[in-house]
């Protein structure tokens, strides 16, 4: 595979309202990466999403937001502090960049098995 052909993994973002820091300091601009089966699968783990489903979005978006503002890290805590606006703004982009479609094909069109390598429903 090529580099022209490998599907862009970060894309930057400019949130409607952003993040106030401690010092007064406004922070808009960020990164976001695609998300991996890892990322899915440690949100799922987290004793916190057990406890609280509508915290799993939460901690997705800490583990996908590469950098936010001037910020050392995206941490749950500090995207609890988000503005409603943002926070939507935020969850739509991360569906953007990250379809629940392939191509088209929407996902568990297809299944594998241990005897094939992919049948169709």
């Amino acid at each position: 595979m090529n580099r022209e052909t490998i599907p862009h993994t970060e894309f930057t973002f400019t949130l409607p309202v952003g993040v106030v820091d401690g010092e007064g300091s406004l922070h808009r601009q960020g990164g976001m990466r695609r998300a991996t089966g890892h990322d899915e699968i440690w949100v799922s783990k987290d004793p916190r999403t057990q406890e609280n489903s509508a915290y799993k979005i939460i901690f997705l978006l800490s583990r996908v937001i590469t950098h936010l503002g001037g910020f050392s890290s995206v941490t749950p805590e500090l995207l609890e502090q988000l503005f409603l606006t943002d926070f939507i703004y935020l969850r739509e982009f991360y569906t953007q960049i990250n379809p629940s479609e392939v191509e088209g094909i929407p996902v568990g069109e297809f299944w594998a098995t241990p005897w094939s390598s992919c049948t169709k429903r």
